[in-house]
């Protein structure tokens, strides 16, 4: 059998500088976020030489694409690569001793149209998905709409807010999810996601896992969720409830939030509860480099106790050094919510 080999290919500037790089490298890390946060890269590069606080310096605001390979991991000789991206070096740090320069790119720049830009906006009237395309267009960037349901939206303001912010916190009250990956704005729904196949089942104990780290919480956990709006204009009441199939007992969340009918306050209950509840199970867990592990892909516990179960990966950071490693931060899938 060959010996495994892992590395990493980059381009600065639409140059390919892999073989430049590759002898000062000593590190590469990806982390690959589902939602709230972006992707980010590292490279840990070694600057004996001075290079890097000299003439090869990188510079604040280039783009750099990743692409990790390995070697002979599924077979003899079979490459595989798995595409992190298009980023932008937006932080640069050089130390010593020993000499090092670490390079940071972000996948969603604080500079870019959808973060730096800050602007009052009115919708009316809309799917959330019409309000999605308008920022996407906005900033130049295609939109990849991954959800089942298309929330209607009476009025949406958008009050001297970056556009990003903006939809994140709109896209999170109507208990959707927003990535930015490869100039592609996605936004999904996390439920449909966890009803995916898992790509692997972990199992205590298994030599594959190098850390395990479990936690479980009361703080923030509720037993339901009730709505409640009253409509001035049209003067009515709409009430909506859900109640948690797994809780006998605990407290009561109530939302006071715009709806326009008794069924849209119940769907909105649901993924109040949901959103809140998500948070009660998690896991961190560091295991064997594999490229299947991706945010929002899911994985199941076995023969691990309290928390055997499905889970649905938040964050996946590969690391490639000495070896690779993945530490992939979980939380539990909900069933029946």
């Amino acid at each position: 059998m060959l010996t495994r080999h892992v590395g990493a290919n980059v381009w600065i500037a639409g140059k390919n500088v892999t073989g430049d790089l590759s002898r000062y490298i000593k590190s590469v890390t990806y982390e690959d976020v589902m939602s709230g946060e972006t992707d980010i890269c590292e490279l840990e590069l070694r600057d004996d030489e001075r290079l890097f606080i000299g003439e090869w310096m990188p510079t604040k605001g280039d783009k750099i694409k990743l692409e990790l390979w390995r070697e002979s991991w599924q077979g003899d000789n079979q490459i595989e690569t798995l595409d992190c991206g298009d980023f932008e070096i937006d932080e640069v740090q050089n130390s010593y001793p020993p000499s090092i320069c670490k390079l940071k790119g972000n996948s969603c720049p604080s500079n870019s149209e959808l973060r730096q830009v800050d602007e009052s906006k009115s919708w009316e009237n809309v799917k959330l998905s019409k309000i999605a395309q308008d920022i996407a267009d906005a900033a130049g960037i295609e939109l990849f709409f991954d959800a089942s349901e298309d929330p209607d939206i009476k009025r949406a303001e958008q009050a001297e807010m970056g556009r990003m912010a903006f939809l994140e916190k709109l896209c999170r009250d109507y208990g959707l999810a927003v990535k930015f990956f490869d100039w592609l704005l996605i936004i999904f729904d996390e439920e449909k996601y966890e009803q995916q196949e898992p790509v692997s089942v972990l199992k205590y104990g298994s030599s594959t896992i190098k850390h395990f780290d479990g936690k479980t919480t009361l703080t923030e956990i509720y037993k339901s969720c009730e709505v409640k709006y009253h409509d001035g204009q049209a003067d009515e009441v709409y009430e909506g409830k859900f109640d948690a199939p797994d809780k006998t007992e605990g407290k009561t969340l109530k939302i006071n939030q715009r709806v326009s009918s008794k069924s849209e306050a119940e769907k909105l209950a649901k993924k109040k509860l949901r959103e809140k509840n998500k948070e009660e199970n998690k896991i961190s867990v560091t295991v064997v480099g594999r490229f299947d592990y991706a945010a929002g892909s899911v994985i199941e516990l076995q023969d691990s106790g309290f928390y055997s179960g499905r889970y649905i990966i938040e964050k996946a950071s590969h690391k490639i050094g000495t070896g690779y490693e993945v530490t992939l931060d979980l939380r539990k899938c909900l069933e029946g919510y």
